[in-house]
Parts: structure tokens; C-alpha cells; sequence
């Protein structure tokens, strides 16, 4: 009996402990698509991207790019992207969001992406940062094609 009790004991531990929370202290961030697949000069891009944050604190995004010949990086960076643009209400713990940026030019308001001077794959990734400074994971968007300017 005592034998039973402790096994079922047991086995319910370890299912609730092995049961993952969708809210954590670190935000949590996943790239779901982003498009257009083919970009040129003067293109919006729109990377979009579910996220979770117990606390709804977000403060700030970062931005990484990568820029491919075949499989190997060629150009990679890391920029800041103003999160007031995301037009999140306060004490969001669970959204999607959508990122734009423009390739090649300067008119209107959004980030700009460093033009290529051939055609180049790229992705863009991700890392939401809260108030508390706790970090996202990374999340990378599939390749799209950057054409030459």
C-alpha cells in the first residue's frame, strides 16, 4: 500500500513539475513570418511575433540582423528598435507584435535596413528586454532576398 501511495505520489510530482508555464519573469518570444519574401529599394518589411512577459513590463527590442552568402554569414549586426512604435498598451503579458522596417530609404519614420550592393539572403531576429533588464530568447526569422540597390 505504502508502496502505491508513494509511486502515485511520485508520478504526480513529476508531472506537475515537468508542466511548463506560458508566462515566465523572462520574456519569452517567438518570429512568426516575415514578408515580403523578395524585398527592394524603398520595400517595407513587416516581421511579425508572438511574445509572453508575467510582468508586462517590456521596455526595449533589439534587432539582429544577418546577411548570407550560401549558408555562411557575411554581415551581422545588433541595433535597438524604438518600442514606443509598437504601440503596446501598458501591462501586456501576452501579444502578437509586428516590427517594420524599410529597405533602402528614408521616408517615412521606420528603421532602416543597410542596403546590399548584390542580391543577399537575410533574416532578422529578435530579443525583447524588460524593465527589470531580463532578456528574451532569440528568434529568428526565415531567409527573404534582399535585391541590389
Amino acid at each position: 500500500m505504502k508502496l502505491k501511495l508513494f509511486s502515485l505520489f511520485l508520478l504526480a510530482f513529476v508531472t506537475l513539475s515537468c508542466k511548463k508555464d506560458k508566462f515566465t519573469t523572462e520574456p519569452q518570444v517567438k518570429v512568426t513570418s516575415i514578408s515580403p519574401d523578395e524585398v527592394f529599394a524603398g520595400n517595407l518589411i513587416n516581421l511579425k511575433a508572438d511574445y509572453t512577459d508575467n510582468e508586462g513590463d517590456l521596455d526595449s527590442a533589439l534587432i539582429v540582423y544577418k546577411f548570407y552568402s550560401a549558408n555562411t554569414v557575411t554581415k551581422h549586426d545588433t541595433f535597438p528598435y524604438p518600442f514606443k512604435g509598437l504601440n503596446l498598451p501598458p501591462k501586456t503579458r501576452d501579444a502578437t507584435l509586428v516590427v517594420t522596417f524599410e529597405y533602402h530609404s528614408t521616408n517615412t519614420g521606420n528603421v532602416t535596413l543597410p542596403s546590399v550592393s548584390k542580391d543577399t539572403t537575410a533574416t532578422l531576429g529578435l530579443i525583447l528586454i524588460d524593465k527589470a533588464s531580463h532578456r528574451s530568447n532569440y528568434s529568428e526569422s526565415d531567409r527573404i532576398r534582399l535585391k541590389k540597390v
